[in-house]
C-alpha cells in the first residue's frame, strides 16, 4: 500500500509540475499580447474601436510586453569584488 501511495504522489507531483512550468512559459510569453495588439489595430482600422480606445489598449498592451522583456533580462547587479575590464563605446556625429 505504500509503495503506491508514493507512486500516485509522485506521479500526481510530476503532472503538476510540468502544468506550473507551461503556466509560466505562456505567461512568459508575448505572443499573445502581439497578437492582441494586432488584433485592436485592425479593429481600429475596421472602426469598431475609437483612437483613444487603440491608444489605451496599445500602452497597455506594450506596458506588459516591457515587463515581460524586463523579467527575461533580469537585473545586473555587481559586487565590490567585480571589475570592469573593457567597454565599447561608439559614437557618431551628425552631418550639417
Amino acid at each position: 500500500m505504500f509503495i503506491l501511495d508514493t507512486l500516485l504522489i509522485g506521479s500526481l507531483r510530476f503532472v503538476l509540475d510540468k502544468v506550473v512550468a507551461a503556466a509560466e512559459a505562456e505567461m512568459n510569453d508575448d505572443t499573445a499580447l502581439r497578437e492582441q495588439l494586432l488584433e485592436a489595430q485592425m479593429r481600429l482600422e475596421l472602426g469598431e474601436i475609437s483612437d483613444e480606445e487603440f491608444a489605451q489598449i496599445e500602452k497597455d498592451v506594450l506596458a506588459r510586453i516591457r515587463e515581460i522583456k524586463g523579467q527575461q533580462q533580469g537585473a545586473i547587479t555587481m559586487s565590490s569584488k567585480d571589475k570592469i575590464s573593457g567597454v565599447e563605446v561608439e559614437s557618431w556625429k551628425s552631418e550639417g
